[in-house]
């Protein structure tokens, strides 16, 4: 008991300083993006972050503040990187490779993207994914794997980034909650994949907000049930200030990104299940499509702004709203503090 009030009052400290430093207007987002590759035609659910314009990284495991000038950085649950939870990442290198907006590459080949992932590993993911060496001791690039996720991800993807605005105490809550956990390996398809780590950053400010669909995605998280809860919630609570942005696929000879799906719209829509069920266990085939009728229909929002690299050229402030109260219906438009108890602890 006296560890845990400890561990309470140290989290209550920190949680101040924070908020201190986290003086400016800010936001959350939480990127959706499409599947793709051989992992998204198997599973085509797509991949989830969180972005924050107001939290930066000394390296990909240690989160800060930003400093004025800096855009914020994309978080991220992912399988099997080095034993770790999560990672971050800044936004322009996560979307398009480069560290300059203005140098991102307007046609991608898959020797740009290797390219650009090496040379960022290289200079920023050494210690976490350590390239190889050849028999006569040459260096080798790193071997493919998820790593390759975290950089350039515009180059293979499609995204969704859904975005509202946050108060610096939560900004300060995120970034405390973050810290405050061990950056291990928790990964769980069924209860703690990379949709599972959104929606706990985005309840921890709004219980329940991100639930699961328990029929439509047989119990598990997925991006795209992220993505309808985010407009519903954005619905909701317009004092929030939800904007909705693309970021398209850059153009290029990768293979394009797939559509989003939920786990019983995939065993519909993907023909290799689909033809498998109608054969085997048209039964199950049929149960399948009445939870997808009933439970499981729904598309993402058309009325997208689409950012392209030049997007990212200005401050955050340039591509989120601010948070002005003539936006909203009342007079003090700012979201409600967050409020964490001892028993809310990691």
């Amino acid at each position: 008991m006296f560890c845990r009030r400890v561990r309470y009052h140290f989290f209550l400290l920190t949680f101040a300083c924070l908020a201190s430093a986290l003086s400016a207007h800010a936001s959350l987002g939480v990127l959706v993006g499409e599947p793709y590759g051989s992992f998204g035609t198997m599973l085509p659910v797509g991949h989830t972050a969180l972005y924050f314009d107001k939290i930066c990284a000394n390296s990909p495991t240690d989160l800060r503040p930003c400093i004025p000038g800096e855009q914020g950085v994309v978080v991220a649950r992912y399988h099997r990187i080095a034993n770790l939870d999560w990672l971050a990442t800044p936004i322009v290198p996560f979307l398009y490779g480069v560290d300059d907006p203005s140098v991102a590459p307007a046609y991608v080949t898959p020797e740009t993207a290797t390219e650009l992932r090496e040379h960022y590993r290289q200079t920023h993911l050494e210690s976490i994914v350590p390239g190889r060496l050849d028999a006569a001791g040459n260096d080798l690039p790193a071997r493919k794997g998820e790593w390759t996720e975290t950089i350039g991800a515009a180059f293979d993807r499609r995204l969704l980034l859904y975005e509202f605005d946050t108060t610096p105490e939560q900004d300060a809550a995120l970034l405390a909650w973050l810290r405050a956990r061990p950056d291990r390996r928790r990964y769980s398809l069924r209860r703690a994949n990379c949709a599972d780590f959104t929606a706990e950053a985005v309840n921890l400010l709004y219980p329940g907000t991100i639930r699961r669909n328990r029929l439509a995605d047989f119990g598990m998280m997925t991006p795209k049930q992220n993505a309808r809860s985010l407009e519903a919630f954005g619905l909701a609570h317009p004092e929030l200030h939800l904007r909705v942005y693309e970021i398209p696929q850059l153009p290029g000879t990768l293979r394009r990104s797939r559509p989003l799906r939920g786990a019983a719209e995939t065993f519909v829509k993907t023909k290799r299940y689909l033809t498998f069920f109608l054969v085997t266990q048209p039964e199950l085939a049929l149960a399948d499509w009445i939870i997808y009728e009933n439970k499981g229909r729904w598309r993402p929002t058309t009325a997208a702004t689409s950012l392209g690299p030049t997007s990212w050229s200005n401050p955050p402030s340039g591509i989120a709203q601010t948070n002005d109260p003539s936006l909203s219906d009342s007079p003090a438009s700012s979201p409600p503090l967050v409020s964490v108890s001892p028993g809310a602890l990691p």
